[in-house]
């Protein structure tokens, strides 16, 4: 149903009112940071193991790596706000500023006698890698209110900068699952390689929070490097934590509450709420702040009345709904009260509908929200309430940073050491490359696009004919499309006379996209196909494996190429018999490339392998050179 237009009239819409502004003091146990022997006695008493946070935000993982033992030295980030709330909470020193040039935060440190520590930890903003920043951000970029490329998502080369400097024994890095599929995975796969070159064994997993006690649906890809040592990712639990354990014992309140402090009505109720109860001290252990609440409509409130704990908007009554349901159909969210909260992000700040109370009728207040990402009651937020609620949103769950910052203690504690990589040694493994290498030599299907001199514009139709169609087809074709459409004005000139030789391949919409490619190219890029992951990926028809295919045939870019044969053999010498998820084929694929990367030869052949030997129907295990190395091969030799 449409929105009612008197709606206004009748006083639903809220009157605009903020919340108090909350204003903290500097952790009592940091020392002055406008003197110079106030810190250095600090770092004299303070304990070691030391970390660094970069991003630290309001300090989620600054205070599950502090539960773990890690004493955080130092934290940066761009946003003032949310480092009051880190100075309030964090014992340490605290830095505001951007980032994306680290010059000024390395001067900062060494002015602060910060010269080393153990750990460098953090995750960048995370909007550039996530589904729902991608899709908002390519909405304004196509309303032409930013650009097509978003700096934060070179943020996390600062790390390195800062790493060189500090030389750390341990490297810590978390961010959203899609972050493995940022740039067609050449993020991950970079990363990687930046962090093996400077020695450190790296381990990459993506974690779910309720694994580890924190009571939502929350999903993050943590990186870890470390130098010399041993290290395992923290025992998951299966035990679902509920939105009732992390916010039961809290007192009811109404919406539009605004009292900044309250008193609890009882004991806690659950093991994890006298968990989050610790370390209140005096009369501070009967009082409970931030729990403050939005104003409600009168509208919403009458909805919310209908819906059960676990309803969407989907389950609202029809005569209710404001919007459309067959698009919004979780445009409100009533939590459980049985079983783990929707994930707690930023957008909490704007809204609350996805945030919606078990049982009152009202969405979270902020202090529940703090509980559902286990911050401890002791824990203060600075700000207004939406800044508040911003700050929660976007930290990392303190028990589940405290978790995996546990192992990474018993790591740096160990006496048991591992080789180092080291540029010296192989970094990766080489036996797969050069048994493939060698069958190359005489198996390698010379097709007219792989030896001739094509321009960087000829080689994109190359690949875009290839989509989805055999490559003997194409070559049969192909010189004419070439010879025509040589230039994007070209093709676009000449589209007529190159119509019967595209219709050959299938697919009707190839030559739509092909046409609008070189009109995008000219209008766009002045004729000049783009050497950048995002320039690319802007070109109609253009998508990860085109982009990454161009990265490495025209502009000579190590790039792992994923399509349904590459995949197919990733996943047939893993042995893998369940779905892997794509990013962990990736990087599976950039190991079996060696130390020369995922060049232009080894795509090639790579492919010519899928084409010919790995088919996906009646694979030709017996005559695989790399058969030794497959699972799924030695397992076919050993039935023969």
């Amino acid at each position: 149903m449409n929105q009612p237009t008197d709606y206004q009239k009748n006083g639903y819409r809220l009157p605009t009112r903020r919340g108090e502004r909350v204003t903290l003091d500097v952790n009592r146990k940091s020392p002055n940071q406008e003197d110079p022997e106030s810190i250095r006695r600090w770092l004299d008493r303070t304990p070691r193991p030391w970390a660094i946070d970069l991003f630290a935000g309001a300090g989620g993982l600054s205070l599950g790596l502090e539960q773990a033992g890690f004493s955080v030295v130092a934290s940066a980030d761009s946003d003032p706000v949310a480092m009051e709330s880190h100075a309030a909470n964090i014992p340490g020193l605290t830095w505001v500023g951007d980032l994306s040039n680290p010059a000024s935060f390395l001067e900062q440190l060494v002015k602060w006698g910060i010269t080393d520590v153990d750990l460098l930890a953090g995750g960048p903003p995370c909007q550039p890698f996530s589904r729902a920043g991608t899709a908002k951000i390519g909405n304004l970029v196509k309303l032409g209110k930013r650009p097509a490329y978003d700096d934060r998502s070179d943020l996390w080369q600062s790390f390195f900068a800062i790493l060189d400097n500090l030389s750390p024994r341990a490297m810590f890095f978390e961010n959203v699952p899609d972050f493995a599929r940022a740039q067609g995975g050449a993020l991950l796969v970079t990363l990687v390689d930046e962090m093996r070159y400077r020695g450190y064994n790296v381990h990459i997993q993506e974690l779910k929070a309720w694994h580890f006690g924190v009571p939502q649906f929350r999903s993050r890809l943590f990186v870890v490097g470390v130098l010399d040592t041993v290290f395992s990712w923290p025992e998951k639990s299966n035990r679902r934590p509920t939105v009732w354990e992390a916010i039961g014992d809290l007192p009811r309140v109404p919406a539009d509450t605004r009292d900044e402090v309250q008193s609890y009505i009882g004991p806690p109720r659950s093991k994890l709420a006298k968990t989050l109860r610790k370390g209140l001290l005096g009369q501070e252990r009967r009082l409970i702040h931030d729990h403050v609440t939005r104003a409600v409509r009168r509208d919403d409130a009458q909805i919310y009345r209908h819906m059960k704990p676990g309803d969407t908007y989907i389950d609202v009554p029809e005569k209710l709904r404001r919007y459309r349901s067959d698009i919004f159909d979780d445009k409100y969210v009533r939590l459980p009260f049985e079983d783990v909260s929707r994930t707690i992000t930023a957008h909490i700040a704007k809204d609350g509908y996805w945030y919606i109370h078990p049982q009152e009728d009202r969405t979270l207040s902020v202090r529940e929200a703090a509980r559902i990402q286990t911050f401890p009651d002791r824990f203060r937020f600075a700000g207004h309430p939406t800044n508040r609620f911003r700050q929660i949103g976007n930290a990392v769950p303190p028990l589940l940073a405290s978790a995996i910052a546990t192992e990474l203690v018993k790591a740096l504690e160990s006496h048991t050491k591992i080789g180092r990589v080291t540029e010296q040694q192989p970094a990766y493994e080489s036996s797969f490359r050069q048994a493939l290498m060698y069958w190359f030599q005489d198996h390698n299907r010379r097709y007219p696009w792989r030896c001739s001199d094509l321009n960087p514009w000829q080689h994109l139709v190359v690949e875009m004919c290839l989509h989805r169609t055999r490559a003997d087809q194409v070559a049969r074709v192909i010189r004419p499309i070439l010879d025509y459409g040589g230039t994007p004005e070209s093709f676009v000139a000449n589209s007529k006379k190159l119509q019967p030789y595209l219709s050959t391949l299938g697919l009707g919409w190839r030559s739509e996209n092909l046409t609008s490619a070189a009109e995008y190219i000219v209008s766009r890029f002045n004729q000049q196909v783009p050497k950048n992951w995002p320039d690319l990926m802007s070109i109609p028809g253009v998508g990860d494996y085109i982009a990454s295919a161009v990265q490495c045939f025209v502009y000579d870019r190590s790039s792992v190429l994923l399509d349904t044969n590459t995949k197919r053999i990733a996943q047939r010498v893993l042995g893998a018999v369940a779905h892997v998820p794509t990013w962990k084929l990736r990087l599976f694929l950039r190991e079996l490339a060696g130390n020369e990367g995922a060049n232009t030869k080894w795509n090639y052949a790579l492919l010519d392998l899928g084409a010919l030997v790995c088919k996906s129907r009646s694979p030709l295990c017996g005559e695989c050179p790399v058969r030794v190395y497959c699972k799924t091969g030695r397992e076919v030799g050993r039935e023969l």
